[in-house]
Protein backbone atom coordinates (compact mmCIF):
# COMPACT_ATOMS: atom_id res chain seq x y z
CA UNK A 1 0.00 0.00 0.00
CA UNK A 2 1.21 3.52 -0.83
CA UNK A 3 1.28 5.76 2.22
CA UNK A 4 0.36 9.42 1.78
CA UNK A 5 3.30 11.69 2.70
CA UNK A 6 3.14 13.26 6.14
CA UNK A 7 5.28 15.72 8.05
CA UNK A 8 7.61 14.55 10.78
CA UNK A 9 7.92 16.80 13.83
CA UNK A 10 10.25 16.12 16.75
CA UNK A 11 9.25 17.70 20.07
CA UNK A 12 11.80 18.49 22.77
CA UNK A 13 9.25 19.10 25.55
CA UNK A 14 5.68 18.27 26.52
CA UNK A 15 4.72 21.91 25.93
CA UNK A 16 6.14 21.85 22.40
CA UNK A 17 4.49 18.51 21.59
CA UNK A 18 1.08 19.72 22.73
CA UNK A 19 1.49 22.96 20.79
CA UNK A 20 2.24 20.95 17.65
CA UNK A 21 -0.86 18.83 18.22
CA UNK A 22 -2.95 21.99 18.45
CA UNK A 23 -1.30 23.40 15.34
CA UNK A 24 -2.34 20.36 13.29
CA UNK A 25 -5.87 20.53 14.76
CA UNK A 26 -6.51 16.83 15.18
CA UNK A 27 -4.63 15.77 12.03
CA UNK A 28 -1.43 14.73 13.83
CA UNK A 29 -0.54 11.50 15.61
CA UNK A 30 1.93 11.04 18.45
CA UNK A 31 4.76 8.56 17.99
CA UNK A 32 7.08 7.21 20.67
CA UNK A 33 7.95 3.57 20.01
CA UNK A 34 5.79 3.32 16.89
CA UNK A 35 4.84 -0.32 17.46
CA UNK A 36 1.12 0.38 17.01
CA UNK A 37 1.06 3.58 14.95
CA UNK A 38 3.35 2.59 12.09
CA UNK A 39 1.51 -0.65 11.23
CA UNK A 40 -1.78 1.26 11.26
CA UNK A 41 -0.34 3.88 8.90
CA UNK A 42 1.06 1.20 6.59
CA UNK A 43 -2.31 -0.57 6.50
CA UNK A 44 -4.13 2.66 5.73
CA UNK A 45 -6.10 2.56 8.98
CA UNK A 46 -4.93 6.05 9.93
CA UNK A 47 -3.89 8.86 7.60
CA UNK A 48 -2.14 11.61 9.59
CA UNK A 49 -0.96 14.92 8.17
CA UNK A 50 1.93 14.80 10.65
CA UNK A 51 3.49 12.59 13.29
CA UNK A 52 4.86 14.23 16.44
CA UNK A 53 7.84 12.33 17.83
CA UNK A 54 8.01 12.58 21.63
CA UNK A 55 10.60 9.83 22.13
CA UNK A 56 13.42 12.23 23.06
CA UNK A 57 11.56 14.33 25.62
CA UNK A 58 13.66 14.20 28.77
CA UNK A 59 12.22 13.13 32.10
CA UNK A 60 9.34 10.99 30.83
CA UNK A 61 10.86 7.56 31.42
CA UNK A 62 11.91 5.48 34.38
CA UNK A 63 10.34 4.13 37.58
CA UNK A 64 10.46 5.92 40.93
CA UNK A 65 9.10 4.97 44.36
CA UNK A 66 7.01 7.73 45.98
CA UNK A 67 4.48 7.79 48.81
CA UNK A 68 3.36 4.17 48.59
CA UNK A 69 3.20 4.14 44.79
CA UNK A 70 5.39 3.59 41.76
CA UNK A 71 5.57 6.58 39.42
CA UNK A 72 6.25 5.32 35.92
CA UNK A 73 7.10 7.66 33.05
CA UNK A 74 5.03 7.32 29.90
CA UNK A 75 8.14 6.80 27.75
CA UNK A 76 9.33 3.84 29.82
CA UNK A 77 9.95 0.95 27.44
CA UNK A 78 8.16 -2.34 28.02
CA UNK A 79 11.52 -4.05 28.29
CA UNK A 80 12.58 -1.69 31.08
CA UNK A 81 9.37 -2.42 33.01
CA UNK A 82 9.89 -6.13 32.50
CA UNK A 83 13.27 -6.02 34.22
CA UNK A 84 12.78 -3.23 36.74
CA UNK A 85 13.58 -4.24 40.33
CA UNK A 86 11.01 -1.87 41.89
CA UNK A 87 8.25 -3.21 39.66
CA UNK A 88 9.21 -6.81 40.42
CA UNK A 89 9.20 -6.14 44.17
CA UNK A 90 6.19 -3.87 44.56
CA UNK A 91 3.90 -4.63 41.63
CA UNK A 92 4.60 -8.12 40.24
CA UNK A 93 1.27 -8.24 38.37
CA UNK A 94 2.51 -5.41 36.15
CA UNK A 95 5.81 -7.19 35.60
CA UNK A 96 3.97 -10.36 34.56
CA UNK A 97 1.52 -8.57 32.27
CA UNK A 98 4.25 -6.75 30.36
CA UNK A 99 5.97 -10.06 29.57
CA UNK A 100 2.95 -10.98 27.45
CA UNK A 101 3.16 -7.84 25.31
CA UNK A 102 4.08 -8.65 21.71
CA UNK A 103 7.56 -10.07 21.29
CA UNK A 104 11.07 -9.04 22.24
CA UNK A 105 11.33 -6.50 19.42
CA UNK A 106 8.03 -4.89 20.36
CA UNK A 107 8.95 -4.76 24.04
CA UNK A 108 12.31 -3.18 23.23
CA UNK A 109 10.66 -0.35 21.27
CA UNK A 110 7.14 0.02 22.66
CA UNK A 111 6.33 2.36 25.54
CA UNK A 112 3.92 2.17 28.45
CA UNK A 113 2.22 5.44 27.52
CA UNK A 114 1.87 4.36 23.91
CA UNK A 115 0.11 1.15 24.89
CA UNK A 116 -2.29 2.91 27.25
CA UNK A 117 -3.06 5.80 24.90
CA UNK A 118 -3.62 3.43 21.97
CA UNK A 119 -6.71 2.08 23.71
CA UNK A 120 -6.68 -1.49 22.38
CA UNK A 121 -9.33 -3.37 24.41
CA UNK A 122 -7.34 -6.62 24.15
CA UNK A 123 -4.07 -5.12 25.40
CA UNK A 124 -2.46 -6.41 28.57
CA UNK A 125 -1.30 -3.17 30.19
CA UNK A 126 -4.62 -1.28 30.21
CA UNK A 127 -6.14 -4.35 31.89
CA UNK A 128 -3.40 -4.52 34.51
CA UNK A 129 -3.69 -0.80 35.26
CA UNK A 130 -7.47 -1.07 35.61
CA UNK A 131 -7.24 -3.92 38.12
CA UNK A 132 -4.43 -2.16 40.01
CA UNK A 133 -6.49 1.05 40.18
CA UNK A 134 -3.66 3.12 38.74
CA UNK A 135 -3.96 6.81 37.88
CA UNK A 136 -2.76 8.53 34.71
CA UNK A 137 -1.24 11.99 34.51
CA UNK A 138 -2.28 13.85 31.38
CA UNK A 139 -0.97 17.22 30.18
CA UNK A 140 -1.84 19.71 27.45
CA UNK A 141 1.42 21.58 28.01
CA UNK A 142 -0.20 24.21 30.19
CA UNK A 143 -2.14 22.18 32.76
CA UNK A 144 -2.26 18.61 34.00
CA UNK A 145 -5.10 16.40 35.13
CA UNK A 146 -5.39 12.95 36.66
CA UNK A 147 -7.61 10.21 35.25
CA UNK A 148 -8.38 6.86 36.89
CA UNK A 149 -7.19 3.95 34.78
CA UNK A 150 -10.65 2.37 34.75
CA UNK A 151 -12.19 5.56 33.35
CA UNK A 152 -9.52 6.30 30.75
CA UNK A 153 -10.65 3.99 27.88
CA UNK A 154 -13.96 4.96 26.29
CA UNK A 155 -14.40 2.48 23.44
CA UNK A 156 -12.31 0.78 20.77
CA UNK A 157 -9.02 2.71 20.34
CA UNK A 158 -10.59 5.78 21.95
CA UNK A 159 -9.63 7.26 25.30
CA UNK A 160 -10.25 10.39 27.33
CA UNK A 161 -7.17 12.08 25.84
CA UNK A 162 -8.05 15.35 24.13
CA UNK A 163 -6.48 16.02 20.74
CA UNK A 164 -3.82 18.29 22.26
CA UNK A 165 -3.00 16.15 25.31
CA UNK A 166 -0.25 13.69 26.15
CA UNK A 167 -0.23 10.93 28.73
CA UNK A 168 2.94 11.77 30.66
CA UNK A 169 3.02 9.34 33.57
CA UNK A 170 1.29 6.62 35.56
CA UNK A 171 0.96 6.25 39.32
CA UNK A 172 0.63 2.60 40.32
CA UNK A 173 -0.16 1.78 43.97
CA UNK A 174 2.20 -0.76 45.48
CA UNK A 175 0.66 -4.15 46.09
CA UNK A 176 0.08 -4.20 49.87
CA UNK A 177 1.63 -6.88 52.05
CA UNK A 178 -0.48 -10.03 52.17
CA UNK A 179 -2.01 -9.56 48.71
CA UNK A 180 -1.51 -12.02 45.88
CA UNK A 181 -1.82 -11.60 42.14
CA UNK A 182 -2.56 -13.59 39.00
CA UNK A 183 -2.39 -12.97 35.25
CA UNK A 184 -3.26 -15.28 32.34
CA UNK A 185 -4.16 -14.85 28.71
CA UNK A 186 -5.00 -16.98 25.71
CA UNK A 187 -3.84 -15.96 22.25
CA UNK A 188 -3.58 -17.82 18.98
CA UNK A 189 0.22 -17.64 19.07
CA UNK A 190 2.69 -16.24 21.60
CA UNK A 191 2.90 -12.49 21.06
CA UNK A 192 -0.48 -12.23 19.31
CA UNK A 193 -3.28 -10.08 20.65
CA UNK A 194 -5.12 -11.77 23.49
CA UNK A 195 -8.39 -13.50 22.67
CA UNK A 196 -9.12 -13.10 26.38
CA UNK A 197 -6.83 -11.96 29.20
CA UNK A 198 -7.58 -11.97 32.93
CA UNK A 199 -5.90 -10.32 35.91
CA UNK A 200 -6.62 -10.36 39.64
CA UNK A 201 -5.27 -9.16 42.97
CA UNK A 202 -6.61 -10.78 46.13
CA UNK A 203 -6.22 -10.56 49.89
CA UNK A 204 -6.89 -13.84 51.72
CA UNK A 205 -6.87 -14.59 55.42
CA UNK A 206 -7.64 -17.80 57.26
CA UNK A 207 -8.49 -19.65 54.04
CA UNK A 208 -11.11 -17.10 52.94
CA UNK A 209 -11.08 -14.14 50.57
CA UNK A 210 -11.23 -10.74 52.28
CA UNK A 211 -10.97 -8.53 49.21
CA UNK A 212 -10.50 -9.03 45.49
CA UNK A 213 -10.19 -7.13 42.23
CA UNK A 214 -10.49 -9.02 38.96
CA UNK A 215 -10.80 -7.93 35.35
CA UNK A 216 -10.85 -9.11 31.76
CA UNK A 217 -9.54 -7.83 28.44
CA UNK A 218 -10.57 -8.88 24.95
CA UNK A 219 -14.24 -9.39 25.79
CA UNK A 220 -15.56 -5.88 25.29
CA UNK A 221 -14.73 -2.46 23.85
CA UNK A 222 -12.60 -1.70 26.91
CA UNK A 223 -11.09 -3.59 29.87
CA UNK A 224 -13.83 -4.89 32.19
CA UNK A 225 -13.79 -4.99 35.99
CA UNK A 226 -15.90 -7.92 37.22
CA UNK A 227 -17.49 -6.01 40.08
CA UNK A 228 -20.25 -8.58 40.65
CA UNK A 229 -17.65 -11.32 40.99
CA UNK A 230 -15.59 -9.15 43.34
CA UNK A 231 -18.59 -8.53 45.59
CA UNK A 232 -19.56 -12.20 45.59
CA UNK A 233 -16.04 -13.28 46.57
CA UNK A 234 -15.98 -11.40 49.88
CA UNK A 235 -15.81 -13.93 52.71
CA UNK A 236 -15.86 -16.94 50.40
CA UNK A 237 -13.53 -19.84 51.30
CA UNK A 238 -10.73 -20.20 48.78
CA UNK A 239 -11.92 -23.76 48.11
CA UNK A 240 -15.24 -22.39 46.80
CA UNK A 241 -13.89 -19.96 44.16
CA UNK A 242 -15.35 -22.13 41.41
CA UNK A 243 -18.88 -21.49 42.68
CA UNK A 244 -18.45 -17.72 42.43
CA UNK A 245 -16.67 -17.70 39.07
CA UNK A 246 -19.96 -18.74 37.50
CA UNK A 247 -20.91 -15.06 37.85
CA UNK A 248 -18.60 -14.40 34.87
CA UNK A 249 -21.27 -15.90 32.62
CA UNK A 250 -23.24 -12.67 33.04
CA UNK A 251 -20.83 -10.79 30.76
CA UNK A 252 -21.74 -10.28 27.11
CA UNK A 253 -18.53 -10.79 25.11
CA UNK A 254 -17.99 -9.62 21.56
CA UNK A 255 -17.85 -11.87 18.51
CA UNK A 256 -15.22 -11.16 15.88
CA UNK A 257 -12.92 -13.01 13.46
CA UNK A 258 -10.83 -14.34 16.35
CA UNK A 259 -13.54 -15.94 18.48
CA UNK A 260 -17.26 -16.18 19.11
CA UNK A 261 -18.97 -14.66 22.13
CA UNK A 262 -19.64 -18.13 23.52
CA UNK A 263 -15.99 -19.16 23.27
CA UNK A 264 -14.87 -15.93 24.92
CA UNK A 265 -17.35 -16.44 27.75
CA UNK A 266 -15.95 -19.91 28.40
CA UNK A 267 -12.38 -18.62 28.25
CA UNK A 268 -13.26 -15.79 30.61
CA UNK A 269 -14.63 -18.22 33.18
CA UNK A 270 -11.57 -20.49 32.96
CA UNK A 271 -9.05 -17.66 33.11
CA UNK A 272 -10.88 -15.90 35.96
CA UNK A 273 -10.70 -19.09 37.97
CA UNK A 274 -6.99 -19.47 37.22
CA UNK A 275 -5.98 -15.92 38.13
CA UNK A 276 -8.02 -16.03 41.33
CA UNK A 277 -6.50 -19.37 42.32
CA UNK A 278 -2.99 -18.05 41.65
CA UNK A 279 -3.68 -14.84 43.55
CA UNK A 280 -5.08 -16.72 46.55
CA UNK A 281 -2.12 -19.07 46.64
CA UNK A 282 0.32 -16.16 46.56
CA UNK A 283 -1.64 -14.26 49.19
CA UNK A 284 -1.70 -17.18 51.59
CA UNK A 285 1.99 -17.80 50.93
CA UNK A 286 2.71 -14.14 51.74
CA UNK A 287 1.11 -14.53 55.15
Amino acid sequence: MFVKPFRYERASSVTEACALLREYDGEAKVIAGGQSLLPMINLGLVDPSAVVDISRIAGLDGVAERNGSLDVGALTRHRALEGDALVARHQPLLAEAVRSVGNTRVRNRGTLGGSLAHGDPAAELPLAMTVLEAEYEVSNGNATRTIAAGEFPLTYFTTQLAEDELLTGVRVPKLPAGWGWGFHEVSRRPGDFAVVAAAAVVRCRGGAIEDARVGLAGVSERPVRLTSVEAALAGVPVSQIEDVVGEVDAIEPITDTMASAGYRRRLARVLARRVLADACQRSEGAD
